[in-house]
């Protein structure tokens, strides 16, 4: 961690001041590699194949806002979020249901640049996460409770401890982390830029801090720290 600060410190020494918009937004996509046991062990789930893998598992769409508080620092808020559903899984008690999970990380970012050429920008991030995951079934309303205790059975040691539930329930989780990246910046206007960042997250998932209906249960094993993450991002400035 005290490399990458020495690394922020430099960036903000030697950066260039140039006129450019204050504020930003950008829209791109996100690439890396989680390992997702829980779900792969999990034996109602059938094996994607790879093309579902890339799209459900290794892309992430993204979003952000920037706000440039220093000729050459910005701060910013981007979220990165995967999602996956499958219709008509079915459980080990015979229910079929869909399901849907989500993976959604909030990075707030603290970004340096300098100018190399006019259009060509190098810029480093620190930053850290607020993770979010979700899962949620749909099921038939008059065995609701069956057919959660069917699916978080796979993850408890405690069993059939589900009871109560309401139509819109589902399990979460939320953790924190932090991560790091170097990017490259090409200005197609003063206005408009291409931005390419890789670095990586670090989290402290724990499977065992799931919520459901207050109750805290074990969810599914993830290995979410130490990823490797690329972005590919376009930027619009406003003055």
């Amino acid at each position: 961690m005290i490399h990458q600060i020495y690394v922020l410190v430099f960036f903000l020494m030697f950066g260039l001041g140039n006129a450019q918009p204050k504020f930003s937004v950008d829209l791109g996509v996100g690439f890396y590699q989680p390992t997702l046991t829980g779900f792969d062990d999990y034996g109602v789930f059938t094996a994607n194949t790879a093309g579902e893998d890339i799209l459900t598992r290794n892309l992430l769409t993204n979003y952000g806002v920037y706000y440039e508080f220093f000729y050459n620092a910005r701060i910013g808020m981007t979220t990165l979020g995967s999602t996956e559903t499958k219709n008509n899984i079915t459980l080990e008690n015979s229910a079929v249901v869909d399901f849907n999970r989500k993976l959604t990380y909030r990075l707030f970012p603290v970004e340096t640049f300098f100018r190399w050429k006019p259009k060509i920008e190098f810029n480093f991030t620190l930053m850290p996460i607020w993770c979010r995951a979700s899962i949620s079934l749909i099921t038939t309303p008059s065995q609701q409770s069956d057919d959660w205790n069917a699916f978080v059975n796979e993850f408890n040691e405690i069993k059939d401890q589900i009871t109560n539930l309401d139509a819109s329930d589902q399990m979460t989780s939320n953790w924190f982390g932090y991560g790091s990246m170097l990017g490259v910046r090409y200005y197609i206007t003063s206005r408009m830029a291409i931005d390419f960042k890789s670095g990586f997250m670090n989290q402290n998932y724990d499977e065992t801090k799931w919520q459901l209906r207050g109750k805290e249960i074990s969810g599914p094993k993830l290995k979410l720290d130490d990823l490797p993450l690329f972005t590919l991002k376009f930027l619009y400035g406003f003055r």
